[in-house]
């Protein structure tokens, strides 16, 4: 007896989310900020003459705090090849940049001159610094620091919320899993990194792959739950409640899947791009930033950027404008719309996934536990801008970027997260429709 269709497309659609939940399980990166050290033990242990060539910087089979350098040394003396292995005293918290052992090919760094090492080799390195690009008063500095962190985070926040926005925009109903799709997007570039790491050398290709492999897992993922989850309930009722308990439930079921699936090691973003540019200041301190912050911010931004001009001027944009002013009308002119209902859940994905993916080149790495918060912060940035319009979604977390940037450089940031809900409140009260006024005349237009 044949297998109907439509069963065969959700077993498949099934068997696709169960693949993606399982994926964590295979990833194996290593810490930055602990290779940074690690890196900077091997010069301490030659001569100054001598010329380090890295080879390789892997995990300790076993060990989840250990990392294998392997490398060249070049000297007076000739030529050869070392090793030596970093043990550090945890894998998370403040432990993760206590090195508490070294061993080397010539045998363990005994505990006086692993005490000198620290106390002297690795803190001066660590505090050695180079003049600034452009000189400017300290206070100057200070905020033009806390400015680089919050172009970031209105990048990410308006990525999701963008997301919301696209799918508010047709439906009327909002997607609560979106923060922990940005989470997947982040964990899968992880896992292709670290699985690229195996076979070669990483380099600007493998990342632009990764990035791309995370970000189209994430489009994915956020295509099955729209099309398993999300359209199925928002048809059968018109209360938003079924759609956010079921969305809420899916949240709570990634967020899980990942921390189980994940293995003992926190997966991290192995060191590329982190060396800071000292850009201004003088007096004592100094902005900086990575180039890898710079890349991150750049591809928030360009995604943002992207997404409206797609909204604005593709077909798919104009598709999307007509089906969110009127749904029969659109379907009666010819518009696909299991089609454009399917590209928006997976164009929102994207979003996210790249929101995601932007926090792992920036900071290294991304926790499911982070989907929570990311969420909610960009559903505030929606709110704020006039939930369903995604311009408006991109200038409110602009709003919540800068509010939480400048709240944090002058007053107590333990207030911070009190601040943005009561600037909520505040919206909800005295301008529901937001930023833009979208109060409920055509709330669903562009």
């Amino acid at each position: 007896m044949p297998v109907p269709i439509a069963r065969t497309g959700s077993v498949a659609r099934l068997a696709l989310f169960l693949g993606l939940l399982l994926l964590p399980g295979c990833g194996s990166v290593i810490d930055a900020d602990q290779a940074r050290i690690c890196r900077a033990v091997a010069p301490l242990l030659h001569d100054d003459e001598t010329t380090i060539t890295e080879s390789s910087l892997n995990p300790v089979a076993g060990s989840a705090t250990g990392l294998r350098l392997s490398y060249r040394a070049r000297g007076p003396l000739g030529s050869g090849p070392h090793w030596l292995i970093c043990s550090f005293a945890s894998q998370t918290g403040a432990g993760r940049f206590d090195l508490v052992a070294v061993d080397t090919d010539r045998g363990p760094v005994g505990g006086i001159k692993l005490y000198i090492l620290k106390r002297w080799g690795l803190s001066d390195a660590a505090e050695a610094s180079r003049p600034a690009l452009f000189a400017l008063g300290k206070r100057g500095a200070y905020w033009l620091q806390q400015a680089l962190g919050g172009v970031l985070m209105a990048g990410v926040y308006g990525l999701i919320a963008t997301g919301f926005a696209l799918v508010h925009g047709l439906y009327g109903r909002i997607n609560l899993a979106f923060g922990e799709i940005a989470v997947a997007g982040g964990i899968y570039m992880l896992i292709a990194i670290g699985v690229a790491g195996v076979h070669a050398r990483l380099g600007p290709g493998t990342l632009a792959l990764s990035l791309v492999f995370g970000v189209a897992a994430a489009a994915l993922l956020s295509w099955i739950v729209g099309r398993a989850v999300f359209v199925p309930i928002a048809r059968r009722t018109r209360s938003p409640q079924p759609v956010l308990i079921a969305t809420i439930a899916v949240a709570i079921t990634l967020s899980e899947a990942f921390r189980i699936t994940s293995g003992s090691r926190e997966n991290w973003l192995p060191a590329l791009l982190n060396r800071p540019i000292y850009i201004a200041g003088q007096d004592g301190f100094v902005a900086t930033a990575t180039p890898a912050q710079f890349l991150a911010t750049g591809l928030a931004l360009t995604g943002v950027s992207t997404l409206l001009g797609l909204i604005a001027f593709s077909p798919y944009g104009r598709n999307w404008r007509a089906y969110a002013q009127d749904p029969l009308m659109t379907a009666l002119l010819g518009v696909r719309v299991p089609f454009l209902v399917g590209a928006t859940f997976a164009l929102a994905g994207a979003c996210a996934g790249l929101a995601g993916a932007a926090m792992v080149i920036a900071y290294g790495t991304i926790s499911p536990g982070d989907g929570l918060a990311i969420t909610l912060k960009a559903l505030i940035s929606a709110i704020i801008g006039g939930i369903g319009s995604v311009p408006g979604a991109f200038l409110g977390a602009a709003l919540v970027a800068g509010v939480e940037i400048v709240w944090s450089s002058a007053f107590d940031i333990a207030y911070r997260d009190v601040v943005i809900y009561s600037l909520l409140a505040a919206f909800l009260v005295l301008r529901p429709g937001g930023l833009l006024n979208r109060a409920a005349a055509s709330p669903r237009e562009f």
